[in-house]
């Protein structure tokens, strides 16, 4: 699988602040995207829910869709709620400012989501669409994170307020989601299954 660097999973005083003013600017609790404004991505899925969901949302990307999109929310009256935020370069402050990460991609095309482990790396639940592809064996359903029937707009609006009315379960399924990251998809667990595997490859026996 993907993995991320270890030092990624370090979180300096430095990083709460800009996390922290992150927040006061999106005005409080949000939720986060991160990903190509593209039809897989499941953008629309998001947009349909949004207003069941009493949180402020940032999507953070750029893409084709971004126009369409951007008529989309005018069209629903969702332009307080929901912020297309283009291009951001350093992407650490949302999502320590984030309340959750949220993928409702709707296609295989979406084979691993690498903003899953980025934000589960610093401590952050997923909710993502229950794809049978890596995208689950990422994020495990109640364990990391939570998930959803494909393209079910009302399903991602009850797992996203169930994670934001109890603080417990996102904390929980946080520390969980920090946990796994680093045991699977860390530069460090990467090395360490990397050696065992090519000597099975090379028949070398073990030490």
């Amino acid at each position: 699988p993907y993995a991320i660097p270890d030092p990624w999973f370090e979180v300096s005083d430095a990083d709460r602040s800009a996390a922290e003013k992150t927040r006061k600017t999106m005005g409080g609790d949000f939720l986060l995207f991160v990903g190509r404004l593209v039809p897989y991505k499941g953008l629309e899925t998001l947009l349909r829910a949004a207003d069941r969901i009493p949180c402020t949302i940032a999507i953070i990307g750029t893409g084709p869709l971004d126009a369409s999109l951007r008529k989309e929310i005018a069209a629903r009256g969702l332009e307080e709620k929901v912020r297309l935020l283009g291009r951001v370069d350093d992407l650490r402050p949302y999502y320590l400012g984030c309340e959750f990460l949220v993928l409702p991609s709707v296609t295989a095309l979406e084979g691993f989501g690498i903003v899953q482990i980025e934000a589960m790396a610093l401590g952050k639940p997923a909710v993502s669409s229950d794809l049978p592809s890596g995208v689950t064996y990422v994020n495990v359903h109640g364990e990391t994170g939570l998930t959803f029937r494909v393209g079910d707009d009302a399903g991602l609006a009850d797992a996203c307020n169930r994670l934001l009315s109890d603080t417990d379960l996102r904390g929980r399924l946080g520390e969980n989601a920090r946990r796994r990251t680093f045991a699977k998809f860390s530069y460090a667990a990467m090395r360490e299954a990397a050696v065992p595997f090519f000597q099975r490859l090379c028949g070398v026996p073990f030490e």
